[in-house]
């Protein structure tokens, strides 16, 4: 039977065990010393992460990243419901989840202060979409905190019999970059260093007008 696009977007269950390991954990906190290193030490009222699965990125932001309040997405409502009910039950207020798609985010446009990204825009079949829509929910001035990987990580021989990503119109390193500068989110890090498996960075939001001639 053939896998849908639908299908595609979601994880397989190699890559579930690998998200849900210890060893995530660690990685997804190496991101962000990498990404306060980048961006210093901000605090962030609002927060959005995409594709939140359990919910674990969202705690690391709320208790490393300074967001006050995070709102946390996926697309399958399953991991959604359980992440709520963990929530529930340690009696964390500071994370709202619920299920959406990265191609339609349902909040109105300039409501975030920082968006998240763990890893999650490779899965969105039209990527494109989603940075636009990401574009679209951060205030002006907003950060954009991302982790992503390119094909010659996940699309090689090995990988692409253990886990399940879409196929058509994967991004590169420049790819990616050429993007989020084309909707004015600029990096913030200033490496030129290439590399053909990932990337681990900050982009900010141009300001607004008005806001140019005011104190950093």
């Amino acid at each position: 039977m053939a896998t849908s696009d639908r299908e595609r977007m979601l994880m397989n269950w190699p890559e579930r065990a690998f998200i849900y390991s210890p060893l995530r954990v660690l990685i997804q906190l190496r991101h962000v010393a990498r990404w306060i290193r980048i961006a210093g030490r901000q605090t962030h009222l609002r927060g959005l992460e995409i594709g939140c699965g359990l919910g674990r990125g969202a705690r690391i932001a709320t208790t490393r990243l300074g967001v006050r309040k995070i709102f946390a997405f996926d697309l399958e409502h399953a991991l959604v419901r359980k992440g709520a009910a963990a929530a529930s039950r340690a009696s964390e207020s500071r994370i709202a989840f619920l299920t959406a798609d990265g191609q339609d985010i349902p909040f109105t446009g300039a409501c975030f202060d920082a968006v998240i990204d763990f890893g999650i825009i490779h899965h969105v079949l039209d990527w494109r979409r989603c940075l636009i829509e990401i574009e679209r929910v951060l205030k002006p001035g907003g950060y954009f905190y991302f982790e992503e990987i390119f094909p010659p990580l996940y699309a090689n021989f090995l990988m692409k019999r253990l886990v399940r990503h879409p196929e058509e119109g994967r991004f590169d390193r420049e790819e990616f970059l050429a993007a989020l500068a084309e909707r004015g989110l600029r990096i913030l890090s200033g490496d030129k260093r290439s590399s053909r498996f990932g990337i681990v960075d900050v982009a900010r939001k141009d300001p607004a007008p008005n806001d140019l001639f005011s104190k950093p």
